[in-house]
C-alpha cells in the first residue's frame, strides 16, 4: 500500500495570526474587481490631470475590461478621447455613459457638445432638452441650445438662450464667446460683440477657444495683427492645442506669409509629435504645396531628433512613400514594426507597402487583423476595404466601407468607397442610399449627386438623372464624372453633338479620365474613323507614358482594328505598368486569344487567380476561357468556385446555367442560376438567351419567345437566339418564323455546331 505524505504546518505564534489575517485580507482586496476597476479608475484620472492622455486611456480602458458597464469609466474615456481629437471614440464613450446613467448630466453635456461639433443640431438639442429634465437651471444646456439655434440662422432664439446660460453662470468665459459671436452676426448687435469677446479673454486668458474666437472677429475687421496676436496668446495659454496652431499658420498663410506659417507648423511638429494631428499638420502642408522634396528632408531631421516618438516615424514614412523612395520607406517600417507592430498606423502603412507590391493577399491578412484588433480605427477599415478590393474579395470591402461609414458617417473616403462597391455590385439601390447620406453630411459635395444620377439613368429615369447631374455641375463646375454622365445620358437620347461637348469637357476637365476617352473613340469608330481615335490616344499616352490605363484602351482599339500585335504590346505595357489592373489582363487575354493562343490567356488567368484567389470575376473569366477550349469540365470547375465566392456573380452564373443546359444536367438548379444572372445583367442577350433556352427545356415556350424576340432587338446577328427563337417558334407550330430564324442562324455562323443544328431542325420542317 502507497503512503500518503502529509505536510503539516508548523504551529504559529499568537503575534504572527494578525499580520498574517492582515495580508490575507489585503489579497483578497486586490481580487475584488470592484477595488481593482476603482483603482484603474484613480489611475487613470491622475495621468488625464498630468496631460498624459494615451497612459489615462490605457487605464479607463483596463477598468472597462473588468467592468464594461462602468460608467464613469466610459465618461472619463470619452474625456481622454477629446483631449486626443478623436471624436467619434469620444463620441462611443458618451453615449454608453447616458445609455448607463441616464442622469449623468455632464456626459450628455459633453454629448451634445460634440454633436453640435458634427452638426447634428437635432439631437444635440435633445441632450440639453434631457439635461434641463433633470436640472433646469443648467448653463451648458442652454448654452448648447443657443449653439444650435444660431447655426439654424435663429439668432433671436440664441440670444435668448445664451443670455439664460449667462443669467445662471454671468462668469463663464465661453458664454461671453458665444454671445459676442452670436452679435457679431447681426449688424445691430455688433457694436458689443467684441466687448463681450475681449470679456471672455479677461474672465478665462487660458481658454484657448476665446482667444481663437476674438481673433476671428478682430480679423474680419481687419486687424490683423491684433488677431495673430491672440492666436499667439492661444498657443501660450494651451502649448498642446493644435487647433491653435493650425489657425495660427492658416492665418499666416491667408495673409500670403509662407515663411511664418512653415515655422509655426515646424514648431507644432517638435512641441506635439507625440501626437498623430500634431505630427502631420506639417507634412499636410508640405503635400499641400508640392513640397514633397522638403518635407522629406525636414522629417529626416525631426525623425534623427526624436527617433523614439512614432507619430514623426510615421508620418515621415508616409512622405517616402508619396515620394516613391520606397526601399527607404520599408526600412523605416521594419524598425517601427519590431516594437509598434500592434500599432494601426504601422499596420496601415504595412498593408500600403504590400499592396504595392502586389502581396495583396498578405495585405489583406495584415489589415483585417488590425481591423479586428482597432475596430473604431476608420484609415485601417479604409484601407482593408481597398486590400479586399485588390484581392477581388468585394463582400469584404462593402463591408469595410460600411464599417467604416458606421464609425464615421462624415467620412467622405468611406461614403466614395463604398459608392464605388455600389457602382462595380451594379447595386443601384445602395448607390442611392449612399449618395443621399452624403448629401445629408456634405451637402455642396457634387459627387453625391452624380452617384443618385447613376443610379437613376440606369433605371431609366432620366428626368430625375439629368436633373441631378446638373445639380452636380452647379455645385462643382469642373467635375468631370458629372459632365461625363450628363454627356452619356444626353448620348443614349440621340443628342449626339450635345452629349459629345459634354464628354469633351470631362476629358479637358480629367486627361486621365478613360471613360470619357473610350466613349469619344467610340463615337470616332462609329463614325468610320478610327484613325482619330488612335491618334488621340497615343497623343494622351506621349503626354503620360506611364498611365497603365491608356495603353489598355489602345490595346483594345488596335484589337478592334485588327492590329493583333500592336494589341498585344500595349495589354502588355498596361500590365506591366499597373500589375493589379484586370482590366489590362482582359484585353491581354483577348490579344492572345486573337493570336490563337488560348493557352496563354488562360495561364495569366491562372496566376491572377493564384494571387487573387477571391476574384470571382477572375474565376469567371478563367473559366469562360477554358470553355471557349472545349474543356467544359474545367470551366464548370471555375464556375462553380466564382459563385462560392459570389452567389450571384453573373457571368459564371450565366455561363454555368448554358452549359447544365446543353448538356442535360439538372434543369432546375440551370433556370435558378440563369435567373440569377438575368436579374444582375438584365440587359444583356446573353442572360436572355439563357434564361429563354431554360424556358424552352420546361416547355415554357411563350416565356422563352418573349425573351429570345427582345434580345434579337439589340443581338440581331446572333446566331444562337436566331436558332433558339426558330426552333421555340417551332414547338408553338409557327412554321414560317420557325424556317425564317434557323435560316437566319444558318447564314450567320456556317460551319458550326448551331447551323448543323439548325439545319437539322429545317429538315424536319419541310
Amino acid at each position: 500500500m502507497k503512503t500518503i505524505q502529509r505536510f503539516h504546518l508548523p504551529k504559529l505564534s499568537a503575534a504572527v495570526y494578525p499580520s498574517l489575517l492582515a495580508t490575507l485580507l489585503l489579497s483578497g482586496c486586490h481580487r475584488d474587481p470592484n477595488v481593482v476597476k476603482q483603482k484603474y479608475l484613480e489611475s487613470g484620472k491622475r495621468y488625464y490631470d498630468q496631460g498624459k492622455y494615451k497612459e489615462a486611456s490605457i487605464q479607463f480602458s483596463n477598468a472597462l475590461k473588468i467592468d464594461h458597464n462602468f460608467a464613469t469609466a466610459h465618461y472619463e474615456l470619452g474625456k481622454t478621447y477629446e483631449k486626443t481629437n478623436s471624436a467619434m471614440q469620444a463620441y462611443g464613450e458618451f453615449n454608453r455613459a447616458v445609455d448607463l446613467q441616464p442622469n449623468n448630466v455632464k456626459a450628455r453635456i459633453e454629448l451634445g457638445n460634440l454633436l453640435l461639433a458634427g452638426k447634428a443640431t437635432d439631437r444635440a438639442i435633445t441632450q440639453a432638452n434631457a439635461v434641463l429634465a433633470i436640472d433646469s437651471n443648467n448653463a451648458d444646456a442652454y448654452s448648447i441650445l443657443s449653439t444650435a439655434a444660431a447655426m439654424k440662422g435663429d439668432y433671436a432664439t440664441a440670444l435668448t438662450n445664451i443670455k439664460k446660460a449667462l443669467e445662471i453662470d454671468p462668469n463663464r468665459a465661453a458664454f461671453h464667446a458665444t454671445l459676442g459671436m452670436i452679435e457679431s452676426s447681426d449688424p445691430k448687435t455688433a457694436g458689443g460683440a467684441e466687448d463681450q469677446l475681449r470679456k471672455a479673454v479677461e474672465l478665462d486668458p487660458k481658454n484657448v477657444n476665446v482667444h481663437l474666437a476674438l481673433a476671428s472677429l478682430l480679423e474680419k475687421k481687419g486687424d490683423n495683427a491684433g488677431a495673430i496676436d491672440q492666436m499667439k496668446q492661444a498657443v501660450e495659454a494651451d502649448p498642446k492645442s493644435v487647433s491653435a496652431r493650425a489657425d495660427l499658420a492658416r492665418t499666416y498663410l491667408r495673409h500670403d506669409d509662407k515663411s511664418n506659417a512653415e515655422q509655426t507648423l515646424l514648431k507644432a511638429a517638435e512641441d506635439l509629435g507625440d501626437t498623430d494631428p500634431g505630427a502631420n499638420m506639417l507634412r499636410e502642408y508640405y503635400m499641400g504645396t508640392g513640397q514633397v522634396d522638403r518635407a522629406e528632408t525636414v522629417y529626416a531631421g525631426l525623425v534623427d531628433k526624436h527617433p523614439k516618438t512614432l507619430p514623426l516615424k510615421v508620418a515621415y514614412t508616409r512622405i517616402l512613400i508619396a515620394k516613391r523612395n520606397l526601399p527607404k520607406a520599408k526600412a523605416e517600417l521594419a524598425e517601427m514594426l519590431k516594437s509598434n507592430a500592434s500599432d494601426p498606423q504601422v499596420a496601415v502603412l504595412d498593408g500600403v507597402l504590400l499592396l504595392n507590391d502586389n502581396k495583396t493577399n498578405e495585405a489583406f491578412t495584415v489589415l483585417q487583423k488590425a481591423a479586428k484588433n482597432n475596430p473604431n480605427e476608420v484609415e485601417v477599415k479604409l484601407w482593408l476595404a481597398r486590400a479586399a478590393t485588390a484581392t477581388g474579395n468585394t463582400n469584404v470591402a462593402e463591408e469595410s466601407y460600411r464599417d467604416a461609414v458606421r464609425v464615421a458617417p462624415r467620412n467622405i473616403e468611406a461614403q466614395e468607397g463604398l459608392a464605388q462597391t455600389a457602382l462595380a455590385r451594379q447595386d443601384y439601390t445602395l448607390l442611392s442610399q449612399v449618395a443621399e447620406n452624403t448629401m445629408t453630411v456634405a451637402p455642396k459635395y457634387a459627387n453625391p449627386y452624380v452617384w443618385r444620377g447613376i443610379a437613376e439613368s440606369r433605371q431609366n429615369q432620366k428626368e430625375k438623372a439629368e436633373a441631378d447631374f446638373r445639380q452636380a455641375l452647379t455645385l462643382d463646375p469642373k467635375s468631370s464624372a458629372a459632365h461625363l454622365e450628363l454627356g452619356q445620358l444626353l448620348l443614349s437620347e440621340n443628342k449626339v453633338p450635345q452629349g459629345r461637348a459634354f464628354v469633351e469637357q470631362s476629358l479637358d476637365e480629367n486627361p486621365t479620365s478613360s471613360g470619357a476617352l473610350q466613349i469619344l473613340n467610340v463615337l470616332d469608330f462609329r463614325a468610320k474613323q478610327p484613325e482619330k481615335a488612335i491618334a488621340r490616344t497615343q497623343a494622351l499616352i506621349a503626354k503620360m507614358p506611364q498611365n497603365a490605363a491608356l495603353h489598355a484602351l489602345l490595346a483594345e482599339m488596335m484589337l478592334g482594328t485588327g492590329d493583333k500585335d500592336g494589341a498585344l504590346a500595349n495589354a502588355e505595357q498596361a500590365m506591366k505598368l499597373n500589375p493589379n489592373d484586370a482590366g489590362a489582363l482582359m484585353i491581354y487575354s483577348r490579344a492572345e486569344v486573337a493570336h490563337g493562343d488560348g493557352a496563354k490567356a488562360i495561364a495569366v488567368w491562372q496566376q491572377w487567380i493564384a494571387n487573387h484567389p477571391k476574384d470571382a470575376q477572375a474565376l469567371s473569366m478563367a473559366g469562360s476561357l477554358e470553355e471557349a477550349q472545349g474543356d467544359k469540365d474545367k470551366a464548370m470547375s471555375y464556375y462553380k468556385q466564382a459563385l462560392a465566392i459570389q452567389p450571384d456573380q453573373p457571368v459564371a452564373a450565366n455561363n454555368l446555367a448554358y452549359i447544365m443546359l446543353e448538356s442535360g444536367q439538372n434543369p432546375d438548379v440551370a433556370l435558378s442560376l440563369a435567373q440569377t444572372a438575368r436579374r444582375a445583367m438584365p440587359d444583356s442577350p446573353k442572360t436572355a438567351d439563357t434564361l429563354g433556352w431554360a424556358y424552352y427545356q420546361r416547355g415554357t415556350y411563350q416565356s422563352a419567345r418573349e425573351l429570345f424576340e427582345e434580345a434579337l432587338k439589340t443581338a440581331p446577328d446572333d446566331a444562337s437566339l436566331q436558332y433558339h427563337l426558330g426552333m421555340t417558334y417551332s414547338k408553338l407550330n409557327d412554321k414560317a418564323n420557325a424556317m425564317l430564324h434557323l435560316k437566319k442562324a444558318v447564314t450567320l455562323a456556317p460551319n458550326t455546331p448551331v447551323a448543323n443544328d439548325a439545319t437539322k431542325e429545317l429538315s424536319t420542317l419541310g
